[in-house]
């Protein structure tokens, strides 16, 4: 392959991970319906054995995972997403409420007591619950004397102190009306409830996916405590949180709910789009691993071992020959120096992608492409490509726009940029082809 066949393979294999991922065909590919019998995941319901079927959802894509659960035909029902341009909320079985994300603001609570007000109304309800990235921010109800204001820079010191989304949320559990299991709980005294999950978690973890607001929760307030301590966040935070953390250590205020009655079903995630860019270069017949779905780690430190595979491919002919390529997934992460300290535009795809892209300087014929699934790299558009000659191709010292994390003026300069629309939320993609050391054609 020559270098533009290689860089186009990349951005084809990416597209066709985000098609496969598409959150409307992964639920109706999982509910069927034959008169009365409703099988949902394998589960089987009963139409006639409720008042209603009511359908829920949280989520960047809960958009189209209600247009997915068309055929069940709710008899009433709300979905909140993210806030954005051209919403046709007439093609949608339920009621459509936009929120903003990844800050919360009064929208965002106002949503969530709609829908919490529409769940308590119930008796003997179906509800299903549409989950998906981004429903931390979007599903907001905040705990007795915490205000929408310091839940807002709660969630900005803990997006900024580098801690992973696992830690990110067992804080947000903790100071929340609805997450850690409380609205599976809240539903469960109404009626029966089917949780639709789609992962943006690395591991899948479906107590961490919108922080869990159907799924038990083993995590404690002292968890909490000791999360905002590591990251030097305890004393940055409100006093009403600290208050409140204390109260639930020592009891005043109840847990999560370590058991719940619920059915929890995932239906999409990070190997369903690795999958998908898996068949374009098996098509092919190019050699080809899943590295894995679980990348983790500093941008900037993840592509060192990830370009040294790509030169051990080139060099040695292991763990595969070229033309080879390599194809994973999770969720990296930026860290600040500090909390307070100005960024540029960029994301951890584009880090990553940058960092790469020095590392092979000098080098022939390996090309890394990275994206954000939802179609947003932190701040911007969806990622980058970069191949042996970026670093030649641009005026911009790479080592400097690194540093301030200011990668998508980079790429921008060049034409190197990766944009789509995406409707799906199952953290990266990234695709790194390799071929022969020699030139090219």
């Amino acid at each position: 392959m020559t270098l533009k066949e290689m860089r186009e393979l990349a951005e084809e294999m990416i597209i066709e991970g985000i098609r496969s991922a598409d959150p409307e065909h992964l639920v109706k590919n999982n509910i069927d319906i034959d008169g009365q019998k409703i099988k949902i995941c394998g589960e089987t319901f009963y139409r006639n054995d409720y008042e209603e079927i009511v359908l829920l959802g949280v989520g960047k894509a809960s958009l189209p995972m209600a247009k997915g659960c068309k055929k069940l035909d709710p008899d009433d029902g709300i979905v909140i997403t993210k806030s954005c341009r051209d919403i046709e909320k007439d093609t949608y079985p339920v009621k459509v409420k936009e929120a903003h994300h990844p800050y919360p603001e009064h929208a965002n609570i106002e949503a969530t007591n709609e829908l919490l007000s529409k769940v308590e109304g119930k008796e003997n309800a179906l509800f299903i619950f549409l989950v998906s990235g981004g429903g931390s921010a979007l599903f907001t109800s905040p705990s007795k004397d915490i205000t929408l204001s310091e839940i807002k820079d709660l969630n900005r010191l803990l997006i900024k102190s580098g801690a992973d989304i696992h830690e990110i949320n067992v804080v947000r559990k903790h100071v929340s009306r609805v997450k850690g299991g409380r609205f599976g709980n809240f539903c469960s005294q109404r009626g029966d409830i089917v949780s639709l999950i789609i992962s943006d978690v690395v591991g899948d973890d479906l107590s961490v996916v919108a922080s869990g607001p159907t799924y038990p929760d083993d995590s404690t307030y002292k968890d909490a405590e000791e999360i905002l301590k590591e990251f030097d966040l305890w004393k940055k935070v409100s006093h009403s949180i600290r208050e409140h953390i204390k109260k639930g250590i020592e009891g005043e205020v109840e847990e999560t709910p370590t058991e719940l009655d619920v059915h929890n079903f995932l239906v999409g995630n990070n190997m369903v789009a690795l999958q998908g860019a898996k068949k374009i270069v098996e098509e092919k017949n190019i050699n080809n691993i899943i590295l894995t779905s679980q990348n983790q780690g500093g941008a900037k430190v993840v592509a060192k071992p990830l370009m040294g595979i790509a030169k051990e491919i080139q060099d040695t002919s292991n763990p595969i020959g070229p033309p080879a390529v390599l194809i994973l997934g999770g969720e990296t992460t930026v860290r600040l120096e500090s909390t307070n300290e100005e960024t540029g535009k960029g994301g951890p795809n584009r880090e990553l992608v940058l960092s790469s892209a020095i590392e092979i300087q000098g080098r022939k014929n390996i090309v890394i492409a990275s994206v954000d699934s939802d179609g947003t790299d932190g701040l911007g558009k969806a990622g980058a490509i970069a191949d042996t000659s970026t670093v030649e191709r641009c005026e911009f010292d790479p080592k400097d726009n690194l540093e301030r994390h200011d990668t998508q003026p980079y790429f921008e300069s060049i034409g190197d940029s990766i944009e789509f629309d995406s409707r799906t939320n199952v953290n990266d993609i990234t695709v790194i082809i390799v071929e022969e050391k020699d030139e090219k054609k």
